[in-house]
């Protein structure tokens, strides 16, 4: 695990006495998301956020990788086979299913107005990453990192009160930390990727 995020995952399986969650909180249900090949649980970001949320908000639920093959009538004809995406009444009912990774999410915690800040001054992260790791042209490279540096640089001057939501990891942290996951570790395998010492703070 990357330093960088290690005390936010930890937050995130700790006490939830100064969290901030909804009454969705005791919710049972199944959690499907894309199958890896051996048909365990992919490595997709967006699945990751949906998750950290529930897991902040203390919800129990299955988590399920579907495959295309298995994926209900309902979820295909309602939501085309979308991942990952919330089964509320189980894998068999699709009443009341959420199949989009910032619904789910927003559906367990509740976003602050800081959240709803931060996720506006960073909502291009995600793209900028993964424009670069995509890309194959190398003269491009600078280019996208670039781009990319905007976004940090935007996501070094929000307030950490010590996170990004505040007193406590909420909403704009999950979905920071799985894309920032995505940065550190593929980016640094695919392209070499540092980050830089002008971001302290995203860096702690």
């Amino acid at each position: 695990m990357r330093p960088a995020l290690a005390p936010l995952l930890l937050a995130a399986s700790t006490s939830l006495s100064v969290r901030r969650i909804t009454a969705k909180m005791s919710a049972q249900g199944v959690l499907m998301t894309k199958a890896g090949k051996d048909g365990a649980q992919g490595d997709c970001p967006f699945t990751q956020y949906a998750a950290m949320s529930m897991q902040l908000a203390g919800a129990t639920y299955q988590l399920r990788p579907t495959p295309q093959a298995e994926k209900p009538a309902w979820h295909l004809d309602a939501h085309g086979g979308s991942m990952p995406c919330w089964a509320p009444n189980g894998f068999e009912d699709g009443a009341d299913a959420i199949a989009d990774s910032g619904g789910i999410a927003k559906h367990f915690l509740a976003p602050s107005a800081t959240d709803t800040a931060v996720l506006e001054s960073v909502g291009g992260l995600f793209k900028g990453i993964a424009m670069l790791l995509k890309n194959t042209d190398d003269a491009k490279d600078d280019e996208l990192l670039a781009g990319l540096a905007e976004q940090l640089d935007a996501l070094e001057a929000c307030a950490f009160a010590p996170y990004l939501s505040g007193a406590a990891p909420g909403l704009a942290d999950a979905f920071v930390a799985t894309k920032l996951y995505v940065l550190l570790v593929a980016g640094g395998h695919y392209k070499g990727f540092v980050l830089p010492e002008r971001y302290p703070k995203v860096a702690r």
